[in-house]
């Protein structure tokens, strides 16, 4: 094994941690709305730390699509700031989801659609999270028995095990622990002592890789490839051609598209103290990534220096030995920088950053079986009962529901084995029901005159050719192809590539999205008409809830603003000072770059001026330089407000507050009126379909304080 006694102890020391944290705050539990989303009492910096690190498989993921195309991923991705921006600044759909307080987001399908569209989309929700949640098990137990140096198999009692399967069912039971516990509210608060502890290792990480290796020398090993292509220049061809510019075009569509839409961390989406901290924690979450993006990028392009460089063979040899042992090809890809880190790191250090490993293995899992378990019983199951369930049944199916979510991940990993990129996995099995998502979320949250009839179409025809696209590219080597070629021998011209689908997982994700988005408009505009109550929906005006408004004036009526960059940028009266401060700093941050990047490519098309040497110091003093810096001061100064939140949150725990009713259930009063008119003449519906105090009354119902 690769561990000393001393890194154990880092291991022991952070799982007794874990589980003392879980016993302590699971008598806070004490409503449904305790457990699916913390009573909604998270503040921006708890949300922040909590929200901001995917699990350890999202290390893999990225480390191999790193390890695979270089450095030209981070320069396309430079594209997207301005809309990065906007989402963030602007807290589109994330404000205006808050304000629904809908537990889930089906629930919020019911309240602006149907009770049927709910459990339509519930369904198909939950089946492509599960799907997707499907090989996270798998991927996160390689990583620690190669990184462990554990064998592949031992003997106990005479009877031998498989050490993946015993992994798996290992830290999936402490994830189930500490999801059917406390749920949203011991989540929050092991995964918060999580990432304090992730984000000190990581800025520790990142000065230790810094010091082991130059980077020049790095930068040596990037430009040890194939000719024609770099990984350095983002204008000559990738290594990888997955993640060409076309991946990240459709992604930053899809981020646009599909804000909010997934929903693996559903819980955190509804924990929020109010809108407005909602859409702090977004902005916030752009500074804490500063210091843990740079460790995360340095490690897969340390890796490939040191597998290419013959100055680091003797590193590399072992490296490789190991490798060499693992016949899956696409677990060994997986592997390689796993196993780098392995070799490189010193006791203590080692211990460490195993401690990263099992911290993102444990808080990524707890949050998704929660979410999808959660969502199986809200979104499916309750939407067919005729009869509500007292809070007592209600707990015990949500914890059923989350064993058996775990269950089906340690089983589906057992027998499924992943032969593509883990993120074109991802892409693909979303694709399921982010094909349709989007447009529905969209079409209701900003656009009163999308319908029921409109929401129906996209949801089912983004999901057909999602699912139509999966199956043909699954089976296009073993059926498909063979029988074009059988049929249609003229066609060798198209099928480049026998072995492969001609469309990327990724094209086809952005097929299903547009036309998903243009059948909801379509038949909105062409169908029966319907108008919504949309200060309803939202607590707005006469149907304001005040524990949900940062100064308490969400009822009372706001002067019309002129335009301003204020506004455009989403900073309205609800920000303080500091608030405000942190915007503009991440507006300039975030347009400097993004200058660079058109500069670039301006540079790039009408000069010659970008040679290997420019583009070495470039990504220099935007990595390294800026980062460094940067990435410190934030790394404490979020640590601090995430310690303050979390203090708060113990605080209004303690208080009485349970409301049995917020159960994620919708009442006939909480739906948004609709009007359907034969000559497609729109009708105003809302406030004068009732009289005001019984809207006033409608909304203090939901109001949990």
């Amino acid at each position: 094994m690769n561990m000393h006694w001393l890194d154990w102890l880092f291991i022991v020391a952070l799982l007794g941690a874990i589980i003392g944290i879980t016993l302590y705050v699971r008598k806070y539990m004490r409503s449904i709305a305790d457990f699916l989303a913390a009573d909604r009492l998270a503040g921006r910096y708890l949300l922040t730390v909590c929200g901001g690190f995917g699990g350890a498989i999202s290390l893999v993921a990225m480390w191999e699509m790193v390890y695979g195309a270089g450095l030209p991923t981070q320069w396309w991705g430079l594209m997207s700031i301005p809309i990065g921006l906007f989402l963030s600044l602007t807290g589109f759909v994330v404000y205006r989801f808050r304000q629904t307080r809908a537990l889930t987001l089906a629930q919020f399908f019911e309240i602006r659609y149907s009770r049927r569209f709910r459990f339509f989309a519930g369904i198909l929700c939950w089946i492509s999270g599960i799907l997707n949640y499907g090989i996270f098990p798998a991927v996160t137990a390689n990583f620690i028995i190669y990184f462990f140096g554990f064998p592949t198999h031992f003997q106990c009692c005479g009877i031998t095990f498989s050490t993946f399967a015993v992994v798996m069912l290992a830290y999936l039971s402490i994830a189930c622990y500490i999801a059917c516990c406390g749920g949203m509210i011991s989540i929050m608060l092991t995964d918060f002592f999580q990432g304090m502890l992730l984000m000190m290792i990581f800025l520790g990480l990142m000065f230790f890789l810094l010091w082991k290796f130059s980077w020049g020398d790095i930068m040596d090993g990037l430009e040890v490839v194939g000719a024609g292509k770099s990984m350095i220049d983002p204008f000559k061809s990738s290594a990888a051609d997955e993640f060409s510019i076309w991946y990240f075009l459709i992604g930053i569509f899809g981020s646009i598209y599909n804000i909010r839409s997934w929903q693996g961390n559903s819980g955190f989406n509804a924990a929020p103290r109010t809108p407005h901290e909602a859409k702090m924690s977004g902005i916030i979450g752009g500074w804490r990534t500063t210091a843990q993006g740079l460790c995360m990028l340095l490690i897969p392009l340390s890796a490939y220096a040191v597998m290419h460089l013959p100055a680091f063979a003797a590193i590399a040899d072992p490296v490789n030995a190991k490798l060499a042992a693992i016949t899956d090809l696409q677990i060994r890809n997986q592997m390689t920088v796993p196993l780098f880190l392995a070799q490189i790191l010193p006791v203590g250090m080692m211990g460490l950053f195993a401690a990263i490993i099992v911290s993102c293995a444990i808080s990524c899992d707890d949050t998704y079986i929660h979410a999808w378990g959660t969502i199986f019983i809200q979104d499916v199951v309750l939407p067919l009962r005729k009869k509500s369930l007292t809070p007592k049944q209600h707990l015990l199916l949500l914890r059923i529901a989350i064993l058996s979510v775990a269950a089906f991940g340690f089983t589906f990993s057992l027998l499924f084995p992943l032969k593509d990129y883990i993120l074109m996995y991802f892409a693909l099995t979303g694709a399921i029901y982010l094909g349709g998502a989007g447009a529905v979320i969209l079409g209701g949250l900003y656009w009163k005159r999308g319908t029921v009839y409109a929401a129906w179409v996209a949801l089912i025809s983004g999901t057909v050719l999602a699912f139509g696209g999966m199956v043909i590219q699954q089976m296009w080597r073993i059926t498909w192809a063979p029988l074009l070629l059988r049929h249609w021998p003229d066609w060798q011209w198209v099928l480049i590539n026998q072995d492969k689908f001609p469309l990327s997982s990724q094209v086809i994700y952005f097929i299903a999205m547009v036309v998903a988005l243009a059948s909801y408009v379509l038949v909105s505009l062409l169908g029966p008409r319907q108008v919504h109550n949309m200060d309803k929906l939202l607590h707005r005006g006469a149907y304001a809830v005040n524990a949900d408004t940062a100064r308490g004036d969400e009822g009372q009526p706001q002067p019309k603003a002129r335009f301003s960059m204020r506004t455009f940028l989403g900073i309205t009266s609800e920000f303080t000072w500091f608030d405000r401060f942190i915007a503009w700093a991440t507006f300039y941050k975030s347009m400097l770059f993004w200058v660079c990047f058109l500069v670039g490519c301006l540079l790039y098309f009408t000069t010659d001026w970008l040679t290997d040497k420019v583009w070495r110091e470039f990504w220099w003093w935007k990595l390294v330089a800026f980062s460094v810096v940067l990435g410190t001061i934030c790394t404490f100064w979020i640590t601090i407000g995430g310690i303050h939140d979390a203090i708060r949150l113990f605080k209004d725990l303690k208080l009485e507050r349970i409301d049995e009713a917020d159960d994620g259930t919708v009442k006939e009063h909480d739906r948004s009126e609709e009007v359907e008119t034969a000559s497609g003449k729109e009708v105003a519906a809302g406030a004068a379909a009732k009289p005001a105090a019984a809207a006033s009354s409608s909304a203090a119902s939901h109001c949990n304080s």
